[in-house]
């Protein structure tokens, strides 16, 4: 046979399968983005969907971040050339989703059903060839039967209307020569095309679906970078290349599949990622990876993309690389490819969420369910902070900003009432990990707002925090970053209340020269380098301050809406730097603070005792003796000995302890074995 004229196709399950790893929180938006790159890379079979298909998305089976319709309108408007398609298991699909999937022009559908079960497809499989579709049998779990029953099954499919049976390896558990069996029986005696599904429970996927395509399978499932429910499916970017080397032709573009994965899917798994494409072409080339240095410094040098230097190179040379070699080829390298393969045309309309005509609690939800999609997708915990409002004028409440730091993906909501703020809280309970409740009382009307919250919420963890001190080390750091010392700086802060007695104080322990004024104060022979107002939605900023500062002074509205708008032109007509602060960054320290000592204390600090023996961590002081470890809850290491006073004891007087210290790591041990899962 002469592989490079048999067509195999990659059904890329990314968006499918691989919505598994991130609770099936694959957006529309997310669906178009991949879709339209999948087909521009030269995939002709997209899957797309809940991982378990049409109908899935409940409670029951996993809330996906969109709908049916919305994965099927996101697939239709970007796909014009691949046939995309969703899976459908009876008993959880109905009749009218395939019914509802045709209407969008879905090319395709794959029934799945556990092979003991082939006949609950029936007339799902009939229906759907009714609508038009092409219909794959994925027979689910396909080892559970030997293979002489297996083709029985695989017959009866063929005789409702599929036009592919598959063996599906949902375990990951079979071998390649099992893989064989089956794929060659499906073809011999069932007369069918035969495609193959791997899981990679066995590091098996690729072997596996490479023997399935030896034994004659012309359609074998992949996903980017392995993504997929348990350990994974083939790596879609390693199964081109391993085909490609054994000579098959598959019309797709590699590096375009790689770029997609590496830079699109990578980024969503928090988990276990695949194998890069730097290390996957390395082996596509042969090309040894301590010659990378070269390759990097000269494909810098002609801005092109080392894997294209790397490939070339490893045509011409494997063992004695030289970097004048390397420079020749680099030039050609140049002449031959351009950077058009990176980008593909996106043509999808992307929809604002319109709050115009929806509830506050639909509203709230929306947003909680944006968080928690991107939470889950980049391996993050979901939070939520609720504040009450400064601005007395304030009717409705508003949701400024999603955005995330090193651990959390956060969202927060400015709130004009405790009520409206009690009805944020019960929409987003369950959804969001941790609540966090402004108790700052600035503004006496909200002093019972998080009391109300923590009784109101029951699923969701529930924090206190403090609004003022997240602005006022927002502020803070923001003068280190824009003046570095600040020694001497004198700095006029507008404002009576407890935020300008905070950053006050912060500002002298820096070196600052820092002079206090109400709002409207005047300004008597007095110089500033910076002003700062904090007079919350007050205008507190008058000409003659501004007049005040030296020839390179700052002013920062670090309010907000310190400042009219006639006094903010009369500042930027005079060339003066003017700020507002964006209190994120602070409030992203202040929660972490907030969260990482709720964890200290609820999970870490604390005395107990394993096997007879006292044990302290997390700072609680002990008695003299006791073990300190590095957690209560779940220690894993022994720190020391506590001296009884709050420190450790020297570890050279600690030997009368040692048998204490054993008796206390064998613990450890077998606490850990036998921890549950």
């Amino acid at each position: 046979m002469d592989r490079s004229t048999k067509k195999i196709d990659i059904l890329d399950c990314t968006l499918r399968d691989g919505s598994y790893a991130i609770d099936y929180q694959f957006t529309a938006e997310d669906t178009a983005i991949i879709a339209s790159g999948l087909e521009d890379a030269g995939f002709r079979f997209i899957e797309i969907g809940h991982g378990l298909g049409l109908n899935a998305s409940s409670p029951e089976y996993g809330i996906s971040a969109s709908t049916d319709k919305e994965y099927l309108e996101a697939a239709s408007s970007v796909i014009k050339k691949s046939k995309y398609g969703m899976f459908f298991i009876p008993g959880i699909g109905r009749i009218q989703d395939i019914d509802i999937a045709a209407g969008y022009g879905m090319g395709f559908i794959r029934i799945g059903t556990n092979v003991t079960e082939t006949e609950k497809a029936e007339q799902y499989i009939k229906r759907s060839k009714e609508a038009g579709m092409m219909v794959f049998s994925n027979l689910m779990k396909s080892y559970a039967l030997p293979i002489d029953d297996f083709i029985k099954k695989a017959k009866l499919a063929k005789d409702y209307g599929a036009d592919v049976i598959v063996i599906v390896d949902s375990a990951g558990g079979m071998l390649p020569d099992e893989v064989n069996t089956y794929v060659s029986r499906v073809i011999n005696d069932v007369d069918i095309t035969a495609g193959f599904h791997g899981h990679n429970n066995l590091q098996l996927a690729i072997a596996n679906t490479i023997e399935a395509v030896k034994a004659g399978a012309t359609i074998v499932d992949s996903s980017l970078q392995g993504m997929g429910r348990s350990s994974g499916n083939a790596q879609t970017e390693l199964l081109i290349i391993v085909l490609e080397k054994l000579g098959y032709n598959l019309n797709i573009d590699l590096f375009k599949a790689m770029d997609l994965g590496e830079k699109i899917v990578k980024p969503m798994m928090g988990g276990e990622k695949g194998i890069d494409s730097i290390s996957a072409t390395l082996g596509y080339a042969q090309f040894h990876s301590s010659f990378l240095k070269i390759i990097y410094k000269i494909a810098q040098k002609h801005s092109i993309d080392p894997r294209d230097l790397i490939i070339r190179t490893g045509e011409v040379e494997k063992t004695n690389i030289k970097e004048e070699l390397v420079e020749k080829l680099a030039s050609e390298v140049k002449k031959e490819t351009n950077d058009s393969r990176l980008f593909w045309n996106i043509n999808y309309n992307f929809k604002n969420i319109d709050f115009k005509n929806k509830t506050l609690s639909n509203i709230a939800k929306t947003v909680a369910l944006e968080i928690v999609s991107l939470s889950k997708k980049i391996g993050k915990q979901s939070l939520f902070t609720i504040a009450g409002t400064l601005n007395k004028k304030m009717k409705n409440s508003s949701f400024p900003f999603i955005r995330q730091n090193i651990a959390y993906i956060i969202g927060n909501a400015e709130v004009a009432s405790v009520n409206q703020a009690i009805e944020i809280a019960k929409s987003i309970d369950g959804y969001i990990d941790y609540i966090l409740v402004d108790v700052d009382n600035q503004n006496s009307y909200f002093k019972d707002l998080y009391k109300n919250i923590k009784n109101t919420v029951k699923k969701s963890t529930v924090l206190p925090y403090k609004d003022s001190d997240a602005h006022v080390n927002a502020i803070d750091s923001f003068l280190a970053q824009i003046l570095y010392d600040i020694t001497n700086i004198r700095i006029i802060i507008i404002g009576n209340n407890s935020m300008s007695e905070k950053l006050s104080v912060k500002l002298k322990e820096r070196g600052a020269v820092v002079i206090k004024k109400d709002k409207n104060a005047v300004l008597e022979n007095e110089t500033a380098d910076v002003i700062v107002a904090l007079t919350p939605y007050k205008y507190s900023v008058s000409r003659s301050m501004v007049q005040s500062l030296t020839k390179n002074g700052i002013i920062i509205d670090a309010g907000p809406g310190c400042i009219k708008k006639d006094v903010i032109e009369y500042i930027n007509n005079a060339g003066i730097c003017m700020y507002r602060i964006d209190m994120r960054a602070g409030l992203s320290g202040e929660v972490i603070n907030v969260i990482e000592t709720y964890e200290l204390a609820s999970k870490i600090m604390g005395r107990r005792q394993i096997n007879n023996i006292n044990i302290v961590a997390g700072g609680y002081i002990g008695k003299k003796g006791d073990i300190v470890v590095d957690s209560i809850a779940a220690p894993s290491r022994v720190i020391g000995v506590a001296d009884g006073k709050g420190k450790l004891i020297a570890v050279d007087d600690i030997s009368q302890y040692t048998d204490l210290i054993k008796k206390v790591k064998l613990g450890i041990a077998k606490e850990r074995y036998s921890r549950k899962f």
